[in-house]
């Protein structure tokens, strides 16, 4: 409700004609709550949802671990053209393959929710670079935030510290992030990953990090449980990209230092470095508070880029809905160079299998030999 909603509902481009739901009433529950039209039908199962024939592009933005069990009867039977799924496709790669494979075998357009395809600060950064202002890049170095992944987090929140549901900060936090990235400096050639659980619970919270007690008579923020943890806190890369660039990027749970930037993104080049920083790690989303600075080696000068606004800043869509109005408008557009398919999101699937099997067997982290030797 907070990413595709607000732009669907008063698209020009678009008609919400069905809505599925866990059951048939909280499917008209959902239709009243959110205003939509008395016209739109409501599904209680994938099996009902798939025989209606009005229904042109499907939408999937449930939690990933619901997506397989929900799409996969839907794309055997649907007569729609085209489908959308959220990020990640699947919980593991294996169900990501099949649903892109039963897609395909149907002869159906798909898109997959990797928003930052279309998020303004990457796109600059990409400009900048094609427009040789920094020259050469040399190196690449982030540091992210997760906000989530820490001692604490939001109760409706606990299933990203399970590993098995498919949703945590490998694929969700890091995920979306080295998309955006790596959409404008360009794929790695080699890699070393560290993954790690440095908390092995997480103390779950009545109230989101958002929430401030305004009086005496709101609810105040207090521990209601705590999880075990098995998803990872601590991701570290290092490696080279295929421009031949050296790459690292670590990103860590919880949260920022107070008054830092929760992301701190260099490109830095043979004549210039290229400075990202934002709130947090979400470069998907946009939002305020991004910054984009050039520093020019020659002249010593640093240079603050502007980020152009759109229709969709504009109009002041949430922040949460503007990258992924900007999907929707591509694809209505056939602008296929502007998102992502579910090709593009095997290959996300496929880094992420990769990255947890180096991790596991130890061949990116070899022992120090140093400290052994007299």
């Amino acid at each position: 409700m907070n990413a595709h909603l607000p732009y669907l509902k008063d698209a020009s481009k678009y008609r919400i004609v069905a809505l599925l739901n866990s059951s048939e009433d909280a499917a008209k529950a959902a239709i009243a709550a959110h205003g939509l039209s008395p016209d739109t039908k409501a599904y209680g199962s994938p099996e009902q949802f798939s025989e209606d024939r009005d229904i042109d592009l499907v939408v999937c933005s449930v939690r990933v671990d619901r997506h397989y069990p929900v799409m996969k009867p839907i794309l055997q039977k649907t007569t729609a053209k085209a489908v959308h799924c959220e990020w990640p496709l699947g919980k593991n790669l294996a169900e990501a393959e099949e649903l892109t494979q039963l897609a395909k075998s149907r002869g159906m357009k798909t898109i997959i929710g990797l928003q930052g395809r279309q998020a303004p600060t990457g796109i600059v950064v990409k400009d900048l670079i094609a427009k040789d202002k920094i020259g050469k890049p040399l190196s690449v170095t982030i540091t992210g935030i997760g906000y989530n992944f820490g001692a604490e987090d939001f109760e409706a929140l606990s299933y990203l510290s399970d590993r098995s549901i498919g949703g945590n900060m490998v694929t969700i936090h890091f995920s979306h992030m080295f998309d955006t990235i790596t959409q404008a400096v360009g794929q790695l050639s080699s890699y070393s990953v560290v993954l790690d659980t440095k908390r092995e619970k997480t103390l779950l919270r009545n109230k989101p990090f958002t929430y401030v007690q305004e009086s005496e008579s709101d609810e105040p923020v207090k521990i209601v449980g705590e999880v075990q943890r098995t998803s990872h806190d601590q991701i570290a890369i290092q490696g080279h990209l295929e421009n031949g660039a050296v790459f690292s990027l670590h990103m860590r749970g919880g949260q920022p230092f107070p008054n830092t930037p929760g992301l701190d993104w260099r490109v830095y080049g043979e004549k210039g470095e290229i400075r990202v920083t934002a709130p947090s790690a979400n470069l998907h989303f946009g939002g305020p508070g991004h910054k984009i600075q050039v520093h020019n080696h020659a002249s010593n000068s640093v240079e603050d880029v502007e980020i152009p606004k759109d229709v969709w800043d504009e109009k002041e869509l949430p922040w949460t809905a503007r990258a992924p109005a900007r999907v929707y408008e591509a694809f209505a557009d056939g602008k296929e160079d502007q998102y992502g398919t579910w090709d593009d999101a095997l290959q996300r699937h496929r880094l992420v299998e990769e990255m947890y099997a180096r991790s596991q067997d130890g061949s990116t982290e070899r022992t120090a030999q140093y400290t052994s030797r007299l």
